[in-house]
């Protein structure tokens, strides 16, 4: 997991949120006053071009990863996601708490709920509407693997309204989560988060066996060359030499390498494995 640092992107950010307020919501009511209306993050929003150009921020901003599961956006025309950290049809009640978590910069001062925002006139930014506003847009992946079964899903589309914690807002957070040998993804327990992390990895389904078999392929590669396992996409025959070089060799795993090995001499599948190069010697 990877700490997302948005400071370098903030202004740009804001800029895109503050452009389509003022050209697509902002209504004069005459008396110089006015109010914001019709904030719509599925409608205008996308239509005016914001979605787009703010999802290309985020992407700049996360180094092309996906904010929970590390997979590489920017490779093989991935479908990219903007996840909202705190969902769209929040009530009070569930604003509030994501506010209250006071983690950077999802705070009181950037962010407001939007429909609290549109009910006041002559309201000055910051804070933005949360649907629309970059410090709760987040980029993800469509959460989907070449098997298209639900069981196999995670990320934006799998967590839905769930409630999370974002832990990618969270400075330590590469330290905070350890990668075990099988790839499942755990909170370390002295972290100070431990419980929310906990819940945020099953509520995005972190450890999705898909996930873990790609996870555990890395850590199994670590001293491999990248260009090496590169060539093996176009070379069938390495690709299973080297899958028999480092398979099998845990009696407590052979029933998930016995998986990885039917599932990843598939070319679509090392494909995939390939977009989470980000784990290559980090687990």
């Amino acid at each position: 997991m990877k700490y997302i640092d948005k400071e370098a992107h903030l202004q740009a950010g804001r800029d895109i949120t503050d452009q389509y307020l003022d050209t697509a919501c902002k209504v004069d009511d005459g008396n110089e006053n006015y109010h914001y209306q019709n904030v719509d993050y599925d409608g205008s929003f996308g239509k005016s071009g914001a979605k787009d150009a703010m999802a290309q921020l985020a992407l700049d901003s996360q180094g092309n990863l996906c904010c929970y599961c590390m997979r590489d956006l920017h490779l093989q025309n991935q479908d990219v996601t903007l996840e909202h950290i705190i969902p769209q049809s929040s009530d009070v009640a569930k604003f509030n708490y994501y506010i209250g978590l006071n983690v950077s910069p999802l705070t009181a001062d950037n962010v407001m709920r939007t429909g609290d925002f549109t009910g006041v006139q002559n309201i000055k930014v910051p804070p933005r509407p949360h649907t629309v506003t970059f410090e709760n847009l987040v980029a993800s992946c469509d959460g989907t693997f070449p098997d298209k079964t639900g069981s196999s899903q995670c990320c934006n589309h799998k967590r839905g309204n769930d409630d999370i914690f974002p832990l990618f807002y969270v400075v330590t957070v590469g330290n905070d989560i350890t990668y075990t040998e099988d790839g499942s993804m755990q909170p370390n327990a002295q972290c100070a988060h431990h419980a929310e992390y906990r819940v945020t990895i099953e509520k995005a389904r972190l450890n999705c066996a898909n996930l873990q078999d790609i996870r555990r392929l890395w850590h199994l590669f670590a001293g491999e060359r990248m260009e090496t396992l590169v060539s093996c996409l176009a070379d069938k025959d390495m690709r299973w030499v080297l899958l028999m070089q480092v398979l099998y060799h845990d009696a407590g795993l052979m029933a998930q390498d016995a998986r990885i090995q039917t599932k990843f001499m598939k070319n679509d599948y090392w494909k995939t494995f390939l977009m989470y190069h980000w784990f290559h010697q980090k687990i």
